[in-house]
C-alpha cells in the first residue's frame, strides 16, 4: 500500500538535494514523483518503474531518481572534472536507491524526463518489470 504524488510539489524539501545537484551539473529539469510505501507484501519492493498515462494518451515513464543522479554525475567525469562533485553524486545516488523489505515503510523518489500536466492512469511496477499494479486516485 501507499501513496504517490504525481507530479510532486517541486518545493518539497525532500527534493532540494536533487535539484541542487542537477543545477550543479547544468542538466535539464525533470518531473519528480514521491511515493510513500508501506510494504505489506511478502516481496521486496524497489519501485522499479511508474508509468503515467496522460489525458491525451501519452505514456510517461518514471524511474528511480538515482538513475538521473548517475547521468548528472557524468558531467563531472571528464579529465578535468570536479572529483568532489563527482563523489557527491555517488553518495546521492547510493542514498537514493530504494529497497524495501516486507513489513517496512519508506519513501521513494522517482523522476521522469517529460513534464506531467495531466494524469489519467498510473501504473506502478513495485518489484520489477513484470509485476504491475494500477494506482487509484485519492483526490
Amino acid at each position: 500500500m501507499g501513496t504517490i504524488q504525481v507530479p510532486a510539489n517541486i518545493m518539497d524539501p525532500r527534493l532540494e538535494r536533487y535539484g541542487d545537484y542537477r543545477r550543479l551539473a547544468k542538466a535539464r529539469p525533470i518531473t519528480y514523483l514521491i511515493a510513500q510505501v508501506d510494504n505489506r507484501s511478502d516481496d521486496t519492493i524497489t519501485m522499479y518503474e511508474v508509468v503515467v498515462v496522460t489525458n491525451d494518451g501519452q505514456q510517461i515513464e518514471a524511474t528511480s531518481v538515482s538513475d538521473y543522479v548517475d547521468i548528472w554525475r557524468d558531467a563531472f567525469a571528464t579529465e578535468d572534472g570536479d572529483v568532489a562533485k563527482y563523489n557527491q553524486g555517488i553518495e546521492l545516488s547510493n542514498s537514493s536507491n530504494f529497497y524495501l523489505h516486507p513489513g517496512a515503510k519508506g519513501t521513494a523518489i522517482l523522476g521522469a524526463k517529460e513534464p506531467i500536466k495531466t494524469v489519467k492512469r498510473v501504473f506502478v511496477y513495485p518489484a520489477g518489470a513484470f509485476d504491475r499494479v494500477e494506482a487509484r486516485r485519492t483526490s
